[in-house]
């Protein structure tokens, strides 16, 4: 098969590799298409500090058509087309589970390092094998016109796993702090979805917040000072009093006072959840969180049950993604797509499609 071969950070190609192989507990797959985050060039040089195995084939989440199963595999058939998630747990219900993102980082621990060893290879490929519990059908997407679109699937699942935390209901207002980036806009088509009466998002490109608003009269933007009592008064003023749900989103910053402006902006028993990646200790006020009180939370990644709700509401409309167009690129194009990915828009979603297996 063809396939992105990384032999050590910084040094990778396009090769013919070794065919995926079944193993057991896990699900062939031919990789229908796969998002390149904007940041996948600092990933394969080592510039992120993700612990990615090498050698390896790397790659994040994808969509793929199921090719086999093995034979301790049930509920999962042949021809379907699923979400294969990158996220596999070690399952300890008694200590801290050790996660993985298969094709792309691990937590560094020596029972990660055997996770890794084990499912090793990532996305970037023809071919994939991924576990069966990593595996959710997607039905009635063999049908789907823009399997392009279907990676996007997964930043919905990571939004809309954020704001089930947040206990987001229709007529909520929420505040994606980061509506910017890729799972910023997730996160603002996931709110728009579940009826949020409004959506303020927040970031520091103009030009991406313009996009934003433009997807529906709903949703409001704030762009970001630096401030954090001027940025405060205006993601407030633009709630109407203050929001039910902070999904905060942003990415790594100087300081947390992004994250606490909006913060600052929550209205008496709202929620806050932490989904992004700042890099900080958040200073937070404890009279405040208990007289007002408020929840704060986390959430990473999503569960089986959030990605097929995803895909039942982008296959209903509910979520209308014809605003979404990717870059779309094959495989042998890679370092291309690299580059139109670091340089993407906010509404942009470049894409490595494989044509064979869309037509199979």
């Amino acid at each position: 098969m063809r396939a992105v071969w990384l032999e050590r950070p910084g040094q990778w190609s396009v090769t013919d590799a070794s065919d995926a192989e079944l193993l057991p507990g896990g699900v062939l797959i031919d990789v229908v298409a796969v998002r390149v985050p904007s940041y996948t060039r600092e990933v394969l040089t080592g510039e992120l500090g993700y612990d990615v195995p090498v050698p390896s084939v790397p790659g994040p989440t994808c969509v793929g058509r199921i090719r086999a199963v093995a034979d301790d595999v049930f509920g999962l058939r042949v021809g379907d087309v699923a979400l294969c998630n990158s996220l596999y747990s070690s399952g300890d219900v008694v200590g801290s589970p050790d996660e993985i993102l298969i094709g792309w980082t691990g937590t560094g621990t020596e029972r990660s390092a055997h996770m890794q060893r084990r499912w090793r290879h990532g996305s970037f490929a023809e071919q994939a094998c991924y576990p069966a519990a990593c595996v959710t059908p997607l039905p009635g997407a063999t049908q789907w016109s823009r399997p392009e679109v279907l990676p996007f699937l997964a930043s919905l699942a990571i939004a809309d796993g954020g704001l089930r935390r947040g206990n987001m209901r229709g007529g909520h207002t929420v505040v994606i702090n980061g509506g910017t980036g890729n799972l910023g806009a997730a996160g603002v088509f996931a709110a728009l979805g579940r009826g949020a009466a409004r959506v303020v998002a927040t970031g520091r490109r103009q030009e991406a917040l313009t996009s934003l608003e433009r997807l529906d009269p709903r949703v409001r933007t704030v762009r970001l000072s630096g401030d954090r009592s001027a940025d405060a008064d205006a993601v407030r003023e633009n709630t109407d009093g203050g929001a039910d749900v902070l999904l905060d989103v942003i990415g790594p910053t100087p300081t947390p006072d992004p994250t606490l402006a909006c913060f600052d902006a929550l209205r008496a028993n709202a929620t806050a959840v932490w989904v992004g990646g700042v890099p900080h200790d958040v200073p937070l006020p404890y009279p405040r969180i208990q007289r007002q009180q408020l929840t704060v939370t986390g959430s990473f990644m999503f569960d089986r049950a959030t990605a097929p709700e995803m895909w039942q509401m982008v296959r209903s409309g509910t979520i209308n993604l014809s605003s979404l167009p990717p870059q779309v690129y094959d495989l042998e194009q890679f370092d291309d797509a690299l580059a139109a990915a670091a340089r993407s828009g906010v509404l942009d979603n470049t894409v490595i499609s494989f044509p064979r297996a869309v037509a199979a």
